[in-house]
């Protein structure tokens, strides 16, 4: 049978065709696995949950997203957060927090000491919103895939004297990368109010992705 289509169609769909077997027959690039979250451009999806001693089973539970990006390849980092909360059981108070952040950090061999500072603002229930601040200090310990991370916390609000929130928390992360483009972490933290007298445990489970 005679073919319908003109010759000079007929020859580019020929070459089409050949160029996307070329490329599909070459073998793709292999990515290689992340060392380490610190330098790398991600997104970030978790769930958290804070233990309040003194308030029995009412814990708060924070889900959350987050998104790095690095500013100064090796030195410095940026990103930003958002997270709601809200008290289980019989109460109802609920919370919306946003927030930046800056990482500066260097390399020593495989080892990531870092420091960060940030700024957020947070829009509460019963209470009045309020402006935020803290700062960390860490170091980040790659073993393969994985990444241990212990880290000192500090946040408070912009309060005066015994108003004023001033929580230390201290900090364990561990960031496990199962492909060159996502990780699971998780990450247990114990927190001290300055003021109240009370036992606070953090604990966070999440995903990364890479972009």
């Amino acid at each position: 049978m005679k073919s319908l289509l003109p010759m000079n169609l007929k020859n580019n769909l020929i070459l089409g065709c050949w160029l996307l077997a070329a490329g599909s027959a070459s073998p793709a690039q292999p990515q290689s696995i992340p060392t380490g979250v610190i330098g790398q451009p991600y997104a970030e999806l978790s769930f958290g949950v804070q233990e309040i001693k003194f308030l029995s089973t009412e814990n708060v539970y924070r889900p959350g997203v987050a998104a790095n990006a690095p500013m100064i390849p090796g030195k410095l980092d940026a990103g930003g957060t958002y997270t709601y909360s809200w008290i289980g059981g019989s109460r109802h108070d609920h919370a919306s927090t946003i927030g930046g952040y800056a990482t500066a950090y260097t390399a020593m061999g495989k080892l990531k000491p870092f420091i960060s500072a940030g700024l957020g603002w947070q829009w509460t229930s019963g209470t009045s919103d309020q402006g935020l601040w803290g700062a960390a200090l860490g170091i980040e310990i790659p073993v393969g895939i994985v990444a241990i991370t212990p880290r000192i916390n500090y946040a408070d609000d912009f309060e005066r004297g015994r108003a004023s929130s001033q929580a230390w928390t201290y900090q364990g992360e561990v960031n496990c990368w199962f492909s060159p483009k996502s990780s699971v972490f998780v990450s247990i933290g114990k927190t001290d109010l300055r003021h109240i007298p009370i036992d606070v445990w953090n604990y966070q489970v999440g995903l990364r992705g890479k972009f």
